[in-house]
């Protein structure tokens, strides 16, 4: 961004506050932008200085200074940072970071842009929307002037609910379209004509979806060049904007399908109709740009005609069976048929079907199908009852269309328990020829294929998922036992050692049993899976994650996780599970491209939401890695592994009180004594060393009656400046073979270390 050549109101080298002024960058409609210095910190900020008209006006004024604190609270990447506001000798200014590049409006200047770049962008702008729509602060103006491309790469939304009409910092070309401001509230108008929803047009009270429809008007202009509702007059766009559908035609050929469903689904008339999560739209737009997919759609010519696509039913929704009655001793048989329908249809590769844990996330919960397929925004949808009655199993199930509600297809089944391999079977088979899937003579073959025979076997199975599902230690150690018998029951059941696997890799990685003692169990489990089913995804997926956990065998681990998603690219664990063992190589970019295929197949994950920010976390990009740990509280606020991660990245920035607070808040959900390490680690870096001491003694005494890893010790010690007693540890943690090793090489807790010639020789077995 270059000063631009004008007479400075304020002379360079004038005192506004602790800021000195340097140059005039702009003007808008309340007021001059000057670039600044803060000598304080020693930074260039920007300082935006009030026309006295603007400052005049008390109900403006009062407005002002409040949504500048609401979007200085937002403190997220993608959104224009707020540092002061103030007044100088009745001069009131406010100061903001100072960005290098360009806006949108600069950036496509009548050329439209890549569909990727687009998604790129768009999946940013999302997730700053996300942020403030989280604390119901909603933009009203989004507009290619507003997004902000910095040489860096990053995309920043200013003019943040401010009502100003210039955005801070910038200068250049305006668009053609008139800007409308107001006083907010129902009965008044805000926005740019040509990017307002219909609602903020008949002036009703705005909501975070108005800022989606604008978005959605965004991504049409930026791959097509193009405003959607343009016409040659004012009155002409209003009516278009109010009854007119965008021109799909401009669209087709120069984007693939899945981003023309989302630029759709955002435009849609009634806010209801749209997406109503930025953050759910950020994910699935990180989604498509990595999607593989995504690009052969694209290139197929079929495909692109829109009367074809309308037809297609290429994603899938299966929601959790109702259990009729509410039986507890039904309840492992509606989730494990919801899931078996899952797993069955995951196997066909152009299908894409939703993951267990985002399905799972409905249950219990009134709502159509039709809505819910909308919000994950798939076309199809399977509902299911169930009721367990003297022996025999009732089932009423359909598949809707999630486009316009008409039902598929529908049946009611009335079988004996025994037949239950079979019912999913048939169920399967309805779905896909109902979704008009042309399948392989493989795929068929794929989709009628059993892992056993044994009805017996197949309800113990059913009973071990349901309790691994779970995630605490006594629910572990019961599906053991389940897995167990039903391997009994049939000896050659991969599914079942698959499960047994996964069971102890979650006992040696999350709950507290030794590693010795639980991952080889795993690692004969998951082999043996492989022997009897060399086809089975799940058991290669289990065998790399005892490879890179407990073996540092990382070239064999990612083997076996290419050959996993081979077998079936649907399955949301293994991408999650690559991406973790990526993130702990240190290949971060690629790491999140497998996040975010994860959080494709299974967008409410919890556990994938945190992974996500991994990357940002290892790569020291602590801003990123906060955004990304609070999504997954967003989704819920008592998710360990989401405070435990946000805890650390706050305690690198040095952000302690903010840090420990988390971990407060993660400790009173559950006490884990990894979470309790990571407590005392951030006491340790705050410079309160008697509660870190506290800590760690509290750990050594509770190693006593349970495993307690050796590293979690280690970096307690590490931040109290104890080397010897944190080396020490450390050579306990690869005796062990204790998981977090895995991190050693890359974990910030432990750079105070990497000096250390014991520390070096230690990291150097872990490469």
């Amino acid at each position: 961004m270059n000063d631009i050549d004008r007479s400075p109101v304020i002379v360079p080298g004038t005192r506004i506050g602790p800021y000195e002024v340097i140059s005039l960058l702009g003007e808008g409609g309340m007021g001059e932008v000057y670039r600044g210095r803060d000598p304080r910190l020693g930074r260039d900020v920007a300082i935006k200085i009030l026309t006295q008209d603007s400052a005049r006006d008390s109900d403006a004024m009062a407005r002002f200074e409040r949504e500048a604190r609401a979007v200085a609270s937002l403190s997220h990447p993608n959104i224009l940072a707020i540092f002061d506001l103030g007044q100088h000798d009745g001069t009131r200014y406010v100061v903001t970071e100072l960005l290098e590049g360009e806006t949108l409006r600069e950036r496509i200047h009548n050329t439209p842009m890549n569909w990727r770049k687009a998604v790129e962008i768009g999946a940013e702008i999302a997730e700053g929307l996300a942020a403030a729509h989280s604390r119901s602060v909603v933009h009203r103006d989004l507009k290619p002037e507003n997004i902000f491309l910095t040489h860096e790469g990053r995309v920043k939304i200013l003019d943040f609910g401010l009502a100003q009409v210039d955005p801070f910092l910038v200068s250049g070309d305006q668009a053609n379209l008139p800007t409308t401001r107001f006083k907010t509230g129902p009965g008044t108008v805000i926005g740019t004509l040509g990017y307002m929803a219909p609602e903020q047009l008949r002036g009703e009270a705005v909501e975070p979806s108005a800022d989606i429809f604008s978005l959605g008007c965004l991504l049409f202009e930026i791959v097509t060049a193009r405003k959607p509702f343009l016409r040659s007059s004012g009155a002409a766009t209003i009516a278009a904007i109010l009854k007119e559908d965008i021109p799909r035609e401009s669209l087709s050929d120069v984007v693939p399908l899945e981003l023309q469903r989302i630029i759709e689904g955002c435009v849609e008339k009634v806010p209801a109709d749209r997406y109503q999560s930025a953050r759910d739209l950020a994910l699935t737009l990180r989604a498509i740009g990595s999607s593989s997919s995504v690009i052969s759609g694209l290139l197929n010519e079929v495909e692109r005609r829109p009367a074809k696509r309308s037809k297609s039913i290429d994603s899938i929704a299966v929601l959790p069976f109702q259990n009729v009655g509410n039986d507890p001793e039904t309840e492992y048989l509606s989730e494990g048929i919801t899931e078996g329908i899952i797993n069955r249809l995951s196997q066909l590769p152009k299908l894409k079907v939703m993951a267990r844990s985002t399905v799972f996330r409905y249950k219990n919960r009134e709502g159509d199908a039709q809505a819910v397929g909308r919000e994950l925004r798939v076309r199809a949808v399977v509902t299911g009852r169930l009721q367990h009655v003297g022996g025999r199993l009732v089932i009423n199930v359909e598949l809707v269309d999630a486009i316009d509600g008409a039902q598929l297809w529908g049946e009611r089944y009335n079988r004996e328990l025994a037949d239950l391999m079979q019912l999913q079977d048939e169920m399967s088979r309805e779905v896909a020829e109902k979704l008009r899937l042309k399948l392989t003579g493989a795929e068929k073959k794929r989709l009628r294929k059993r892992s056993t025979e044994n009805t017996a076997a197949y309800q113990l199975y059913l009973r071990g998922r349901h309790q691994w599902n779970k995630r605490n230690e006594e629910s572990l150690h019961k599906s053991i036992a389940f897995f167990r018998e039903a391997i009994d029951a049939d000896p050659s059941f991969a599914s079942a050692y698959a499960g047994m696997a996964d069971s102890y890799i979650t006992l040696g990685t999350n709950i507290p049993l030794p590693p010795r003692e639980a991952m080889p169990r795993a690692k004969a489990a998951a082999r043996r899976a492989v022997e009897l089913d060399p086809t089975l995804a799940e058991a290669w997926a289990s065998l790399a994650a005892v490879k890179w956990w407990y073996d540092w065998d990382w070239d064999g681990a990612e083997a076996d996780y290419h050959r996993a998603i081979a077998l079936n690219p649907n399955y949301a664990a293994v991408h999650d599970g690559f991406g973790m063992l990526l993130c702990a190589r240190g290949r971060y970019d690629a790491a999140s491209e497998q996040f975010a295929k994860a959080a494709s197949l299974d967008p409410l994950s919890l556990i994938v939401t945190v992974h996500a920010g991994w990357p940002h976390y290892f790569a020291r990009r602590y801003d990123e890695a906060v955004a990304q740990f609070e999504k997954a509280l967003q989704l819920d606020d008592h998710f360990v592994p989401a405070h435990g991660w946000r805890g650390m990245a706050l305690s690198q920035q040095g952000r302690h009180e903010e840090a420990l607070q988390a971990f407060e808040r993660g400790l009173a959900v559950d006490r884990v004594p990894i979470l309790m390490a990571m407590l005392g680690h951030a006491h340790a870096v705050a410079g309160h060393r008697k509660e870190a001491g506290e800590a760690l003694a509290a750990l050594v005494a509770e190693s006593k009656s349970r495993y307690i890893s050796p590293y979690d010790l280690a970096v307690i010690h590490a931040a109290l400046g104890d080397t010897q007693s944190a080396i020490a540890a450390l050579h306990e943690a690869l005796e062990d073979h204790s998981a977090w090793m895995v991190f050693l090489n890359i974990d910030p807790r432990l750079d105070s270390m990497r000096a250390v010639p014991a520390f070096e020789e230690l990291a150097k077995k872990l490469r």
